[in-house]
């Protein structure tokens, strides 16, 4: 199934909404003169709001789901 042109017009706009909220929330500037610089590629920010697990040490939902998948199955196995 294909996506219609106002679908990914959409999620365009999201991604640039998104984007544009995190520079202004956190540095309180456009890093950007336009708006479509915003959907090319990642804002590279390295403070500790954005990445959480490096600094704080604490790990992502799909990482503590991933561990407790690894641990049951270690323990089927030991059986």
């Amino acid at each position: 199934m294909s996506r219609s042109r106002a679908y990914r017009r959409d999620m365009r706009n999201r991604a640039i909404a998104r984007k544009k909220r995190l520079s202004h929330d956190v540095y309180g500037l456009d890093w950007f003169r336009v708006d479509g610089a915003y959907s090319k590629g990642h804002i590279g920010c390295g403070c500790r709001l954005c990445k959480f697990t490096k600094f704080y040490g604490i790990p992502l939902p799909y990482e503590v789901r991933d561990r407790e998948y690894v641990k049951q199955y270690l323990e089927e196995m030991n059986l």
